[in-house]
């Protein structure tokens, strides 16, 4: 590829990334104010068993937009390297980083909710 063709390509992946970027922030802000007006109409405890699946579908939605700003970063990168002619480095075992552990921290906190509503709906 010529050098233009590269520089247009980086272009496009990272509008592409920082659109799937801000999506993810947007989905998992919704999801985590949805879940709380939910709980403050709905102020019976036994309405968390539904409630709380709420940030665990917000967070999968979330999942699959950082899973396509992750393949964009990872065009971006490539298209980079092609450019300034670095080499392409040893693959590392990475960490999942923060992105990842807010979802994983709000499926947990979905999870909670629900049992808690689902014991308190089983024990009434």
């Amino acid at each position: 590829m010529d050098r233009d063709a590269l520089l247009i390509r980086y272009r496009v992946m990272s509008d592409i990334r920082l659109h799937f970027s801000r999506l993810y922030f947007a989905v998992v802000a919704f999801s985590i104010l949805l879940t709380a007006a939910l709980w403050a109409l709905f102020p019976v405890v036994e309405a968390l068993a539904l409630i709380g699946w709420v940030p665990v579908a917000g967070a999968f939605v979330a999942h699959r937009l950082l899973l396509r700003e992750r393949s964009a970063f990872a065009a971006m990168t490539a298209a980079w390297r092609a450019l300034s002619g670095e080499a392409e480095p040893a693959r590392a075992r990475s960490a999942p980083g923060a992105m990842a552990l807010v979802l994983v921290g709000e499926v947990l906190a979905g999870l909670v909710l629900a049992g808690i509503g689902a014991i308190n709906w089983l024990a009434a």
